[in-house]
């Protein structure tokens, strides 16, 4: 059902493209209603309007704090037209289908540093998302605008007789996310959750980090025990390294390096963990950010001072490891106990968001699927399991080789499979018997074949290629044992 306005409330503070829109409203005969500033513009350009007030029968109060919360305005926005009309009619309140609403410059005016707390409360908008919200629930009946660009389009579906079912719908979805937004940048600025970086990935780019309020669980919320500040940099990184940790409940080590795990290791105490960590690729770990999910002693401590990081996580430190980092004034030490990673997470991207759930997802190891001759051993079915939950966190392409449940060898970020498994295999010296895993299938037997070369003993991967029986053959006449997952775990 198509519904052409007979009644607008405008109410805007960003006035871009008002005087051409309120003009087109006039000369299509649609009654204008405004509020002050809105009704002085449209009044200056010579454009017959009607104040709030002359509708409510109230005057604006308090400097304009109070001036459409009115029923007169609400109900005119909310009845339904179909079964209000009789009560509409004995309360005169006028039918307002159409609502052009954007509100007071908050943003704007909290990224000011001069700009004082009672400047910013005082533009925060109340009234306005009032009004916007009343339209974009009464879809069925009224249009909503929050943004200038979408002036010529609606002006378009008046003139064409009237707005549509579904471009009202759509228009109510931008309304709520445009409140949403708004509400989130003052619920930020209120509890001081927002924080400036140095600059983000390069020096020539601004940033800043937003803290979740009331959480606990994040990097935003460790407490610094020394060094400098962090950088956008340091954050990813070092989320990256906590969400591959989170994987483990034995004494475990990352290490993260450009947003990839460059080493990973278990071990009875902190310090084997790190040194298996470490062994992986000490040249790649040089700077990079480490992560441990127990505490951090003098003995692991030291260890860690040999190398020159970025940044150590640990739920706590002892005394004696806290005065050996204290000597290096721009080591940046984070203690954090109790992280717990997002259910979803998403990207800005140029016209919207993509949105995911994390990858939680567990392997259990009684529903791989044995796919070649020849089975694992259940020692090289722990040392795959370990692989695994390695390659999970490396960018794809990615490939781990594992020995005696001991990551050897990462490779991540390759843009071709057998790129990736070749790099993994000759940057570390690979053991006979080793084991490797695959973030996802591989589509031609060639990968087989080259780690048939290094005595690869069993193999991990998803699964769910055309050429699954040519990559079964070849592991079978290399005598090679291979699990599917039936997952396949990319990280982008």
């Amino acid at each position: 059902m198509k519904i052409k306005p007979k009644t607008a409330l405008l109410s805007v503070s960003d006035k871009k493209g008002l005087i051409p829109f309120a003009r087109f409203l006039a000369k299509e005969k649609i009654k204008i209603i405004a509020t002050g500033g809105t009704a002085k513009t449209l009044k200056g350009a010579g454009i017959k309007v009607s104040s709030v007030s002359s509708l409510t029968g109230f005057p604006e109060i308090f400097g304009g704090r109070v001036k459409s919360m009115h029923p007169k305005i609400a109900g005119g926005i909310l009845g339904q037209r179909d079964v209000d009309k009789d009560e509409a009619k004995k309360n005169k309140i006028l039918w307002i289908d159409l609502v052009v609403c954007n509100l007071y410059p908050f943003e704007v005016v909290s990224k000011n540093p001069k700009a004082s707390m009672e400047e910013k409360v005082e533009n925060i908008d109340v009234g306005g998302p009032t009004m916007i919200r009343s339209a974009a629930k009464n879809n069925m009946w009224v249009s909503v605008v929050v943004d200038p660009k979408d002036y010529k389009n609606i002006q378009k579906s008046i003139g064409g007789g009237g707005v549509s079912e579904k471009d009202r719908l759509a228009l109510a979805g931008k309304a709520f996310d445009h409140c949403a937004s708004y509400d989130r940048a003052i619920s930020i600025e209120l509890q001081g959750a927002s924080l400036s970086l140095r600059y983000g990935e390069n020096p020539h780019q601004k940033a800043f980090v937003l803290k979740e309020p009331h959480a606990s669980f994040g990097l935003p919320q460790a407490k610094k025990v020394q060094g400098k500040e962090m950088s956008y940099n340091n954050f990813l990184d070092g989320e990256a390294a906590l969400l591959c940790l989170n994987e483990f409940r034995e004494p475990s080590c990352v290490i993260v390096k450009h947003g990839s795990p460059c080493g990973v290791g278990s071990g009875n105490t902190t310090r084997a963990a790190f040194l298996n960590a470490l062994k992986v690729d000490p040249l790649s770990a040089f700077g990079g950010v480490v992560a441990m999910n127990k505490r951090c002693d003098l003995s692991t401590a030291k260890e860690l001072n040999k190398t020159f990081f970025e940044i150590i996580i640990a739920p706590s430190f002892d005394g004696g490891a806290l005065s050996l980092f204290s000597k290096k004034k721009n080591l940046r030490v984070l203690s954090l106990s109790g992280y717990r990673p997002k259910k979803s997470f998403g990207k800005e991207i140029a016209g919207g968001w993509v949105i995911q759930d994390t990858d939680l997802s567990v392997l259990k190891t009684k529903k791989l699927e044995t796919v070649t001759k020849k089975r694992p051993t259940k020692k090289q079915l722990a040392t795959l399991s370990l692989a695994w939950k390695a390659v999970k966190h490396a960018k794809s392409n990615a490939i781990v080789v594992a020995h005696n449940k001991k990551v050897v060898s990462i490779s991540g970020g390759q843009t071709s499979r057998v790129d990736a498994v070749k790099y993994a295999l000759t940057k570390a010296d690979i053991p006979p018997g080793a084991v490797v895993a695959s973030d996802a299938f591989f589509p031609f037997r060639d990968s087989v074949d080259l780690m048939q070369k290094y005595k690869i003993g069993a193999i991990i991967q998803p699964g769910g290629s055309i050429k699954d029986q040519e990559v079964i053959g070849a592991c079978n006449e290399h005598g090679i044992s291979m699990v599917f997952t039936s997952l396949r775990v990319f990280k982008h």
